[in-house]
């Protein structure tokens, strides 16, 4: 048998209470390979599990905490874009041109008994995928969070390119079949989800047009937290009302298709309290794992334009916007995305009473990328 983490609940459990110090108590709300300024940007004290769920007619991606060492000898999981892609355009396309994406997860591997761990959703952008920011939902699962990524088909990938999904779900609706989905699987002895998932309270994190849909179900009872990024309140033509709920939002200041006017002006229209941060010269893909596929980064749109294919104007723009080789590499912004994102939801969540690296101080531990922060509370 292993040891459990240090900080992990089954480690304090074997503690006999009088050890249990104040001081250690802070320190494992405050641990991780980072500094203390910015605990959260590195991998937390659990290993990240991954594995896939049947919604009907679309999959769910689930991250959820394993304990070091259960993952074995398994191989880090790895995604292929052209998984993604109308069967008309994969077949455009050569067929050694597949590039994949190797993530920081374990493909079905025991999760860590410590749970249940709270729920956290996350929606991808227009043109995009359940696991485009596999950067963020593993990290997150590092940090002892259960992430279901649903497949927004009616905005994904091979919608934009023409084959629309046979049953249509309104975001909230979709949302709200992950949680059920999610229950489910919590409750039922045979799944690997077994009594490991908190869907009481959930929280849900979106990028882009999935921003919208962090915006939309952060009204729901249910969420404690709404965390747009790269996101606006306007979508489809229409104005989104916003949440009487704690928000995070971030963006990047060279986002060229949201720009950030209209974040700031969504931020200022929010309901505290609020944080916001602006990763300076990032684009719109920043917070994703869309720049690092292919060999020149920029995912099947550059991919495809390389190949000769032509690609609409508008998706093009959408595809590359943050992977210029003058924009911040979005590698280096990641832990900023990273950090935030996770010390958001453990004080929402209540891990944290008080927060933890919420503030401009955390730049100590991130020198990667500059960014700036504000608050309302």
């Amino acid at each position: 048998m292993h040891d459990a983490p240090i900080c992990s609940r089954s480690w304090l459990r074997r503690l006999p209470a009088l050890l249990v110090l104040p001081a250690l108590l802070a320190a494992c709300s405050d641990s991780g390979s980072g500094t203390s300024a910015a605990p959260y940007r590195d991998a937390g004290p659990y290993v990240a599990g991954v594995t896939t769920l049947d919604l009907g007619d679309r999959k769910v991606e689930v991250w959820y905490p394993v304990d070091p060492g259960d993952q074995g000898s398994a191989p880090r999981d790895a995604y292929y874009i052209r998984d993604w892609l109308p069967d008309y355009i994969d077949a455009l396309l050569p067929a050694d041109v597949n590039p994949p994406l190797v993530t920081d997860a374990y493909r079905d591997v025991p999760a860590s008994k410590d749970g249940p761990f709270p729920l956290v959703l996350f929606a991808h952008g227009f043109a995009a995928f359940r696991d485009q920011s596999t950067f963020l939902t593993a990290h997150l699962a590092s940090w002892g969070f259960v992430v279901a990524a649903p497949d927004y088909l009616e905005r994904g990938l091979a919608s934009a390119l023409g084959q629309q999904p046979q049953v249509r779900y309104e975001d909230v609706q979709l949302s709200r079949a992950t949680v059920d989905l999610l229950k489910g699987e919590n409750a039922r002895a045979a799944s690997l989800l077994a009594g490991i998932v908190s869907a009481e309270r959930v929280a849900i994190v979106g990028h882009s047009a999935g921003g919208g849909s962090a915006i939309l179900f952060g009204g729901e009872p249910d969420v404690v937290t709404f965390v747009p990024m790269s996101a606006g309140a306007r979508g489809a033509g229409r104005d989104l009302a916003l949440p009487d709920k704690p928000s995070l939002w971030l963006t990047g200041a060279a986002d060229g298709v949201v720009p950030i006017d209209g974040v700031e002006q969504t931020y200022d229209a929010a309901l505290p309290p609020k944080r916001l941060v602006v990763l300076e010269n990032a684009g719109h893909l920043a917070p994703s794992d869309l720049c690092a596929i292919g060999a020149s980064g920029g995912g099947i749109v550059a991919i495809a334009i390389e190949a000769g294919l032509p690609v609409p104007e508008q998706l093009q723009r959408l595809g590359t916007d943050g992977c210029q080789p003058e924009a911040l590499d979005p590698a280096d912004g990641w832990p900023v995305v990273k950090h935030f994102v996770t010390a958001q939801l453990r004080w929402a969540f209540g891990i944290d009473p008080r927060p933890v690296g919420l503030s401009q101080d955390a730049a100590a531990g991130l020198p990667e990328a500059p960014f700036s922060y504000d608050e309302a509370r």
